[in-house]
């Protein structure tokens, strides 16, 4: 089945990416850092190139079209294919270079990540459809064990049937099990991560 491709900026949370201001890795700003991996193409394109190194441009454009087209590489058409590689050899992989986030230059067969390009595997932290943001979540999450602590503590009925350690040990056991699933989660979608990309799941 085929997936719609964005190739404007990528939606990161409610709030967008932040300021201008705002240091990235290298040479980059976050705003820059932001723009950059919220087109798909150029998000898949790294994907690929952190888990492999390096890459010709045929082999990216074949993966970054199976992911945009949800099929199996084996199973991507030459339509599919040459789309995928005119946009990256005429526009995401010189906006990358440019960028310092990789090496490419149309005389050259391989395409290789630089230092910089590395260290945007911490940046991608997707907030899908009706998903919220973790810090938001841990702050509702809060609320949620302060109200219960404070009538728990006045004995308010049945709060107080229970002890203040068995509702401490539910707060402590609340807690644990969102922090798994958030690790979980975040390696997940983590750019260079096994599986698809992030926002190909």
């Amino acid at each position: 089945m085929s997936t719609h491709v964005d190739d404007t900026a990528g939606e990161f949370g409610p709030e967008g990416p932040p300021g201008p201001g705002d240091d990235g890795p290298g040479d980059l700003g976050r705003t820059e850092v932001f723009e950059l991996l919220g087109n798909d193409r150029r998000r898949y394109a790294l994907h690929h190139l952190m888990r492999a190194e390096s890459a010709e441009i045929g082999e990216l454009a074949e993966h970054v079209a199976a992911w945009e087209n949800g099929v199996d590489v084996a199973e991507v058409d030459s339509t599919q294919r040459r789309r995928a590689y005119v946009a990256l050899h005429q526009t995401h992989l010189p906006r990358l270079d440019e960028a310092g986030v990789l090496r490419y230059e149309s005389t050259r067969e391989e395409i290789e990540l630089t230092e910089t390009g590395e260290d945007l595997r911490v940046y991608m932290d997707v907030v899908r459809g009706n998903d919220i943001p973790w810090s938001e979540f841990y702050l509702g999450l809060s609320a949620f064990a302060a109200a219960l602590v404070t009538v728990a503590w006045l004995d308010f009925y049945p709060f107080s049937i229970g002890g203040d350690a068995a509702y401490a040990a539910l707060v402590v056991a609340l807690f644990a099990a969102t922090s798994v699933v958030h690790l979980v989660r975040s390696r997940r979608n983590r750019l260079g991560a096994g599986g698809d990309p992030p926002t190909a799941r």
